[in-house]
Order: structure tokens, then sequence, then C-alpha cells
């Protein structure tokens, strides 16, 4: 028995899986602009009798031999026909691009005796398209909330006396687009909006809850009641606002000391001055200067407009002093930020006591091409300026990065002897390609006098995080194979169940 119950609760499942309805992209009522507001639009209206009335604006270029009764706030061609027109095309082109959510069998169809599209006569929020004229040729029932197109490769008519009418639908919600004239008989209860440039003819007595819109055809009515809808603006799909990436910034400090070498056994005082430049894009608040071995380090001058932040264009200026008595090698740190990203550089000095041969001093500025990639990542190039700030020339000059390699296409030698003279800057590169927000360093370094420098430059580029993938169901296509395959499953399904059935009883 529980072998049964268990075969029993997945043929359901399964069964329930297939012939549950599948969602679909639902119909959207687009926005009829200036249009909305016209129960007639058209080039020509012709009404030759007394007895009709059109609550709602009157549009034309030829009116009529006797004017329609009713309230028209606009009525001719004066402002704001021409711009009816126009959003009566927009309106169209935006009916049209919709996917069919129903298409029916080749040939004209009777929309109020057809069942291939569900209950006789009763029609659900859509798209129902036919590749010939429809025709509503009795009672007609739009039910439920929504959008209703209706879209004949031919014409739309009605028979005498059909009645449309509305069960949780909205006049609003309601549109025919054939692509051929249409032609309501006498004594039709119509709802909706036509657009049908090709001309739209209403029989005697027809009462009509919806618009006539032919702008550059003809409307034709003979005692009719036409009434435009009052709608509410269709609210618009909102557009996301992206988020906005930040560019990170960059910050360069280079450390000179007064004096390199202190003959004087005892040592000395020496001054340690640093220069701070933004080389990056954006401001940054928050810049710190701290050396390892001096403190304190005390801002002179460079921030022009006193407000605390570092330009792209400034350059600060620290100095802090120390008694030196011994050789020592002391390294300065400095910070900035802006746009939630912190920017570091280093720099180091060496001051050498009891020896007269001053150590090198050595300086990388390290700067990507883009500091902001799109999603998708890209390629960067990084340029490498190293210059040569102290007093000795440099030999053994190299520069690497910890994350692209190789460095290469030295530059700025200008007299070719293959070290970075004091009035030299050198030029390297480097390109790699990036999917994700990167942070590397650069590394240059130099020898003169026994003695090793480095100077470290990091840089960050940052790539966009990817949007989020638009998701939804494809529009269901009413075709016979839906209903074979499913059907042709559920057959085997239920054979299988009664053959297990047999077995276990």
């Amino acid at each position: 028995m529980k072998k049964f119950n268990k075969a029993s609760i997945i043929f359901v499942s399964l069964a329930l899986g297939l012939v549950l309805p599948v969602s679909a992209l639902a119909a959207t009522t687009p926005s009829l602009g200036a249009a909305a507001t016209y129960g007639i639009l058209s080039s020509t209206y012709t009404n030759t009798v007394a007895g009709t009335t059109v609550n709602g604006d009157v549009g034309f270029t030829t009116g009529p031999a006797v004017a329609p009764a009713g309230t028209h706030t606009n009525y001719g061609s004066g402002a704001p026909y021409s711009t009816a027109g126009s959003a009566q095309g927009s309106a169209l082109s935006a009916l049209a691009s919709q996917a069919c959510t129903f298409t029916f069998a080749p040939g004209a169809i009777n929309l109020s005796t057809d069942t291939t599209h569900g209950p006789i006569g009763v029609y659900t929020p859509g798209v129902y398209c036919s590749t010939g004229a429809m025709n509503v040729g009795g009672p007609l029932t739009l039910s439920g909330s929504g959008t209703y197109v209706f879209r004949p490769v031919g014409a739309l008519d009605s028979t005498a006396g059909a009645i449309v009418s509305l069960s949780g639908a909205s006049a609003c919600d309601v549109f025919w687009t054939p692509s051929a004239a249409t032609t309501l008989a006498a004594n039709t209860t119509f709802v909706g909006t036509v657009i049908d440039n090709s001309g739209i003819t209403v029989g005697a007595n027809t009462t009509w809850n919806g618009r006539a819109l032919a702008f550059g055809g003809t409307v034709t009515t003979a005692t009719d009641t036409i009434t435009a809808p009052t709608c509410s603006t269709p609210t618009p799909t909102p557009t996301p606002t992206p988020t906005p990436v930040l560019v990170p910034p960059l910050i360069s400090i280079t450390k000179v000391p007064s004096l390199l070498a202190l003959l004087a056994a005892g040592g000395g005082s020496v001054a340690f001055d640093y220069a701070v430049s933004n080389i990056g894009t954006v401001a940054m608040s928050n810049v710190t200067v701290a050396d390892n071995k001096c403190s304190p380090v005390t801002f002179l001058s460079g921030d022009t407009n006193g407000n605390l932040t570092l330009e792209v264009t400034e350059t600060w200026n620290y100095r802090c002093t120390a008694n030196v008595s011994q050789t020592t090698t002391n390294t300065v740190t400095a910070t900035g930020q802006a746009n939630g990203f912190t920017a570091t550089d280093t720099a180091e000095a060496t001051v050498v006591v009891g020896a007269a041969l001053p150590p090198p001093l050595i300086h990388l500025v390290k700067k990507p091409s883009v500091l902001l990639l799109p999603a998708s990542g890209g390629a960067v190039t990084y340029t490498y300026t190293v210059t040569n700030p102290g007093t000795v020339a440099l030999n053994d000059v190299s520069v690497a990065d910890n994350k692209c390699s190789p460095v290469s296409g030295r530059s700025g030698d200008v007299n070719s002897n293959n070290m970075l003279d004091v009035s030299e800057t050198w030029v390297y590169s480097c390109q790699m390609n990036l999917t994700q927000t990167t942070t590397n360093t650069g590394t240059a370094q130099g020898s003169a006098n026994g003695f090793t420098v480095t100077d470290l430059s990091l840089a960050t580029v940052v790539v966009s995080a990817p949007a989020l993938p638009k998701t939804g169901f494809p529009p269901e296509e009413n075709t016979l194979w839906n209903i074979i395959l499913p059907a042709g499953i559920l057959g085997a399904l239920f054979s299988f169940y009664l053959a297990r059935k047999k077995e276990l009883i």
C-alpha cells in the first residue's frame, strides 16, 4: 500500500505540473497621451443627421454636416489635434509590439462563437490575433482585470445587436487594432478603443464606451452615442537608477631628508621633508602622514583653499625633525580617503652616520589608464614613472608589479648610461586584463654607493558589479503541438498509474 501511495503522489504531482497553466507575459495598456480625451479623432468626420452624441473631444480637418451633441473641450483641428495624432501612432506601435498570447486558426473568426480560445463568448486579458477578419457576432464578455488587445489582420465588424460587456474589465484597457476598416452594425453595444486609419463606420443607435481613433482616416456616425472613458494615466515602468560606481583615489608621497650623510660620529639633527600629491581624479579627505621613526609629522602648506581636502591640483608639504645617531632607514606612509576607498603610498629614506658617501633615493608613481571598468572588465595599462629625488645617480634600476608582468618599455635614459640620474625620469608600462576590482603594487628599486633603495606605489581599479539579469517567462503560443505534447505525456503517465495499481492490488 505504501508503494501504491508513493506512485499515486508522483503521478498526481506530474499531472498537475502538466495541466496547470503556465504564466505568460501579460498584455500592457499603452499611454494614449493627448489622444486619450478624444471620442473621435479623424481626418474626415462624417455625420449627416441629428441624434449623435459624443462625450469627449472631436478631432478632424474636414467636419460633419451636422455637429454632434455632447461635451467636447476640443473640437476640430486646433491644438492638441496634431499631438493627439502622433500619440495615436505611438500607442498603435506599442500595441503592435506585444506578442500574441492566443492566435486563432487561419481565416476569419467570430469572437462570440469561437471555443478554441476558451469558454464561448468569454475572454480573459491577453493579446488575441487572427490572420483574417474578426467579427463580434453576438454576446461577448471581457472577464477580469487586465489589458485586452484584439488584433485582426483584416477588418473588424459586428453583427446588428451585438453586445460587448465587461465583467471586472475596464474600457480603458480594451483595444482593437484591425489592419482593414472597422464597421459596427446598428444597435451594437461596444467597448474599447479602436485604432484604425483605414476608417471607422458606426451604425445607427450604437452605444460605444470607448474611442474611434482614425487620425488620417474617416469616421462616420449616425444617431450614435460615443463616450470616451476617463482613465488614469498608466504608470510607466520606472527606469532603475543605476547604483553609481565610484572612482578610487590615488596618492603619492615623496620623502627627502635634509642630510643624507652625517660625518660626525655622534650623528645630528635631520629634517625630513614630505610632499604629498593627489595623482588621481577625485579629491581626498582624512589625509594622514606618519613616519615610523620620526614624529610628529607637521603640516606646513599646500591646502590652498583651506578645505582640508587634498585636491587633484594640490601638493601638501609636511616636515618632521629627528636626531639621528646611527645609520637609519625610515618609512613614511601617506593615506587619503574618497568614495569609500583608502589610497596608500609609502616612501623610505636612509641617512648614513659616519660615512662620506650619501645613500640614494628613488621615487615611483604608478597610474592606471582607467580607474573604473564596466562589469565585463577590460584592459588596463599601468604607467610607472620613476624619479631620483636624491643626490647620486642610481644603477641597477628595476620596476616590478605583484600582479602585472612584464613591466617593460623603459624610456627616459637620455644619456643612455643605464643610470637613473638626478635629472632624469624613467617611464615603464604594463598591460593586463581585469575581471574584478584589483589593487596591485608596483615596486621600484635602485642602488648606489653600496645601498639599495626601494619605493612602492599602489593603485586600485574598480570593476563594476554586474546588473541583475532580467527574468520572466516567454509568451505562450497556443499551438497544436503545445496541446499534443502535454496530452501525450499525461496519457503515458496515466497508463503507468493503472499498470502499477493492477500489480499492487
